[in-house]
């Protein structure tokens, strides 16, 4: 881990879905150790929207009562609703701080442990709440950045990896000159001082908070209640060792499968996605992983 923080200016650590444990835990285990082995401050640059950034490090909350972010000591617990103005939006118990697809108790401890050490630890939104959101989040983490500090990348390993856009993502944008995710513009900028950690896994449990229905999620519902699924993707087999619980590869000849948020119906696994990826640094490879554990069942 050591190495890691040292030889690179950012690291960018993916997820291959929103609803699985063990991304979190790793993030949150290299966080610790930073803190603890090293003086420097760190920066926190995550998929997360931009107010919910400013709420954690704010003691911050949204008053729909009074239309406007109050103080607020602590972690607030909204009552669930389900439908915003856009009649699509769905907030969870702490939406205050964290998306639904995120909610969970490993987070929870994660926000806790950052206020608790807010005088080395800046933790940065950067999702624009819109589909065309990429090139904005790079911005966003340039304008911030310090090659003083340790800086992390938190996102979906879309976001996090070089690469274009895939189909699902040109239907929606509004520029489409801006057809890249954030990890492209980040490794033209930084170069080989940016390292690209991908996760990937051999079967587990995922958690998902809704549907999508057609090739390209064109109708997307949403569930009160959230959605295990189990999944095996067998071309990784010849990947796992039982002597770990995790591997840092730097070998992999297999396409990365990805989840979304929401569950593909016409796919095995509800797979979002299989792709083919050559820029990374390393691939964080698990055996099995299990499903992200919510804060408050629903």
């Amino acid at each position: 881990m050591n190495k890691l923080l040292n030889k690179y200016k950012l690291i960018g650590i993916g997820e291959f879905s929103h609803g699985i444990e063990e991304s979190w835990k790793f993030r949150f285990d290299l966080l610790k150790y930073a803190i603890k082995n090293t003086n420097k401050k760190i920066f926190i640059f995550c998929e997360h929207s931009i107010w919910m950034g400013e709420n954690i490090m704010n003691h911050t909350i949204y008053s729909t009562k009074l239309n406007k972010y109050i103080e607020y000591k602590g972690i607030k617990k909204e009552n669930k609703v389900e439908g915003g103005s856009d009649g699509k939006t769905f907030f969870g118990h702490l939406w205050q701080y964290m998306a639904h697809s995120s909610e969970s108790k490993i987070f929870l401890k994660i926000i806790k442990y950052i206020r608790k050490n807010k005088n080395r630890i800046t933790f940065i939104g950067t999702d624009n709440d819109k589909l065309d959101r990429d090139y904005d989040a790079y911005k966003i983490i340039i304008k911030n950045y310090n090659s003083k500090n340790i800086n992390f990348y938190w996102a979906h390993n879309h976001h996090v990896d070089d690469m274009e856009y895939s189909p699902d993502n040109m239907l929606y944008i509004e520029n489409k000159k801006h057809k890249w995710f954030c990890g492209h513009y980040l490794k033209k900028f930084f170069k080989k001082n940016y390292c690209i950690i991908l996760s990937q896994a051999y079967e587990g449990e995922n958690r998902f908070n809704g549907y999508c229905k057609g090739k390209h999620c064109e109708k997307r519902t949403w569930q009160l209640k959230y959605i295990y699924k189990k999944f095996k993707y067998p071309e990784l087999k010849k990947y796992v060792d039982k002597n770990k619980k995790y591997q840092m590869l730097k070998l992999f000849d297999e396409k990365l499968i990805g989840f979304s948020n929401s569950y593909y119906l016409e796919n095995k696994y509800g797979v979002q996605s299989y792709t083919i990826s050559k820029n990374w640094n390393f691939i964080l490879f698990w055996n099995k992983v299990h499903r992200l554990e919510p804060v408050y069942e629903y």
